[in-house]
């Protein structure tokens, strides 16, 4: 089964310590409930580009650090393999399934995430799931399985809009990641550019590779093309 073909989630580079901001506690202890086994099944929402897939991803190394096993499956992408795919998961202490809300309209996938449901019930596994929508509005064929995703633990995700969310978040990774950006380039990005968590990580990202840990002072030529590139990913999330 470990030879199937699954379209697996990269591991984004967030941890749980990334989402510390004020408008994260209520998320925050839901998964501290979840590390305790108090939570079975855990489902978190929220916008496009609010950090669903990094918080996942940060969930699955928390368990991994711990010396259990995890894996993150975007559903979305899952949708074209066959479906003996899913039951390769069963293996895994705790599955983080994204973007739920695919398999609306695609009946035999909801019949499988819901046995998936069942046996992980049954072995006192875990499952973590994600979505736009919160569980009551997700358009299911299956009764059953709306049912059973109504019953987890479920959190809205914050959108960004806190300054000290953002702040806490640039904070963290920076820090972790031993990068060092100029106080003015971290005020501009918090106060200019994307409120939500992923397009903000993929912000510093990017000045980190342009930057590639320089300490010297920085031209203003370098400053405009900083800020361009932080106009930029403010304008993406304009779209989104």
């Amino acid at each position: 089964m470990r030879q199937l073909q699954l379209d697996i989630e990269p591991q984004l580079d967030a941890r749980i310590s990334d989402f510390s901001g004020p408008s994260w506690g209520h998320v925050i202890d839901a998964i501290r409930q979840l590390h305790a086994g108090l939570v079975n099944r855990f489902y978190v929402y929220g916008g496009a580009g609010t950090g669903k897939s990094h918080l996942l991803s940060a969930i699955c190394d928390s368990y991994c650090e711990i010396g259990k096993t995890a894996i993150q499956v975007s559903l979305l992408q899952l949708l074209d393999a066959p479906i003996e795919a899913i039951t390769s998961l069963e293996q895994y202490d705790l599955v983080a399934l994204d973007d739920i809300e695919a398999i609306s309209g695609v009946k035999h996938w909801q019949k499988a995430v819901f046995h998936l449901i069942n046996n992980s019930d049954q072995e006192g596994r875990q499952l973590v799931f994600s979505s736009r929508y919160a569980p009551i509005e997700l358009k299911l064929e299956l009764p059953d399985l709306q049912s059973r995703l109504t019953q987890a633990v479920s959190v809205k995700l914050p959108n960004g809009s806190l300054y000290a969310d953002r702040q806490a978040l640039v904070l963290s990774v920076l820090g972790r990641r031993g990068v060092h950006l100029d106080q003015q380039i971290i005020d501009y990005l918090l106060l200019n550019g994307p409120h939500q968590a992923s397009l903000l990580l993929q912000a510093v990202e990017r000045l980190e590779k342009l930057l590639k840990g320089e300490k010297t002072k920085l031209s203003n030529a370098t400053l405009r093309q900083i800020y361009a590139l932080i106009d930029e990913y403010q304008q993406t999330s304009f779209s989104h």
